[in-house]
């Protein structure tokens, strides 16, 4: 790990527990424009350390001095800035970088958050070593956080980079565009919240963040973006305290390999919990031409990018009756994602075989309702299923999250091929809720769901 020496503005490379038991302030920021670069760096140390009160020649030198004098002015003697402190033109460098960010950002003594949009009317007073004001009891200040222009929020927060790095230090400071104190992430807890969706008690450090589902934490990047779509994925995966490989140039795929991680790694169901934003959503992205035909309104069990877990804010995985299921009954597969097939009592034989084969492709996701005279045109119209994810309804009653999945093929509903018995999820723009449904599942065989192929990079 290298960081900035806050006096000398020159690298030192080192071990990170060295820096860590040194005590060091990270930087998140905003990149803007052409920003000074590791190679770059080491030519612009003397006039850093010599500029007194001059200002610098361009905006990203002064963002650097910027950062080292508060961090000095904190009691810090490193600082970590990633554009000048990452040698990108490694890519094992940029491999580990990417995968140990979360990390750096976490064990940072203090993190210093630079707006170089907003501009504050009446800064408070300064922050000072050894405690942080806090903001007194009122309502929110929804302007703190405006642009300059005063429309909308700091682009800060639209940045997928710039989640982890909000969510990830135990000490975040907030500096507007001339270094004037903001306050902190504690004491800014309500008006965050307001921008990012992310509930205060995940801010304010009251919970663990990672208590939250991965439906409520992909809702958070739902609507941020980043330079490279890939990039997309490999921000958030200190979130999922996972690790990737990153393969620039894969586009979206990036973000089909993490959810395969989930699968193997979690039995955390709200990974099927999405909505497509629209029924033609999934037609836009230009989906290939396979043995399965898709229509309006139709995917699979996982979704090809974060934004369709916008309205996911609110959901959670505790909370209500759970349904008893084997571990790791999701798996990924060839064409999609392998479930069980649950035998569903009180049907005649070959009704019961139908509807298990439709819980098939959900893992053993139990029905909403069973019909004991179930038909095939009944089973083409599709089977709704019930998660273990809840969502409180306007009575303040839980209720559990449902899909609906159908057979992809209706030609050869039987007994004999029930094992083989491939469906996709219809109606995938919504979801239901269910309040009555079995709590305990039987697995008799396996299934898949199929997952359409898309056109990425197009």
């Amino acid at each position: 790990m290298r960081l900035l020496d806050t006096t000398t503005f020159e690298l030192h490379s080192r071990e990170q527990e060295y820096f860590k038991s040194e005590g060091y302030a990270i930087l998140s920021h905003r990149w803007v424009g052409a920003e000074i670069t590791f190679e770059q760096i080491s030519r612009h140390s003397a006039e850093l350390r010599n500029a007194g009160a001059w200002q610098m020649p361009t905006p990203q030198l002064e963002k650097i001095r910027g950062a080292c004098l508060t961090a000095r002015n904190l009691g810090f003697k490193w600082m970590w800035i990633d554009n000048c402190c990452i040698n990108k033109s490694s890519t094992t460098e940029e491999s580990e970088s990417i995968n140990s960010m979360f990390k750096w950002y976490r064990d940072a003594q203090v993190c210093i958050t630079y707006l170089s949009d907003v501009e504050m009317r009446s800064p408070p007073l300064p922050p000072r070593q050894g405690g942080i004001h806090t903001t007194p009891p009122g309502p929110p200040n929804h302007t703190i956080f405006k642009r300059h222009d005063g429309r909308t929020p700091s682009e800060w927060f639209s940045r997928g980079w710039t989640l982890q790095e909000l969510l990830a230090p135990h000490d975040m400071r907030f500096f507007d565009m001339n270094w004037n104190y903001m306050g902190t992430k504690t004491s800014l807890a309500r008006e965050i919240q307001a921008i990012t969706r992310i509930d205060a008690t995940y801010l304010t450090g009251e919970r663990d963040f990672r208590q939250a589902c991965i439906a409520v934490k992909m809702s958070w990047l739902s609507s941020r973006t980043t330079t490279r779509q890939e990039d997309m994925t490999y921000s958030m995966l200190g979130l999922f305290n996972t690790t990737m490989s990153p393969q620039y140039g894969e586009g979206q795929r990036a973000f089909m390999r993490l959810q395969h991680q989930l699968l193997s790694s979690t039995t955390d169901e709200s990974l099927f919990a999405w909505r497509m934003p629209d029924p033609q959503a999934g037609q836009r992205l230009g989906i290939l031409p396979s043995e399965t035909d898709w229509h309006d309104d139709e995917w699979g069990l996982l979704a090809p990018c974060p934004s369709w877990f916008t309205d996911c804010t609110n959901l959670t995985t505790t909370g209500g009756p759970r349904i008893d299921r084997p571990s790791n009954i999701f798996q990924p597969a060839r064409q999609g994602v392998q479930i069980p097939i649950m035998p569903v009592p009180g049907n005649t034989a070959y009704q019961a075989i139908w509807i298990g084969a439709q819980l098939t492709l959900v893992g053993a996701l139990p029905a909403y309702f069973l019909l004991k005279h179930h038909s095939k045109k009944r089973i083409m119209k599709g089977i709704v299923r019930a998660l273990n994810v809840w969502v409180q309804d306007e009575t303040g009653k839980m209720g559990a999250v449902a899909i609906t999945l159908r057979p992809t093929d209706k030609e050869h509903l039987g007994p004999k091929t029930v094992a083989l018995q491939k469906c996709k999820r219809v109606g995938a723009s919504v979801w239901g809720v269910c309040y009555k449904y079995p709590k305990k599942d039987v697995v008799v065989g396996q299934g898949v769901v199929v997952q359409p192929e898309v056109r990425y990079g197009d």
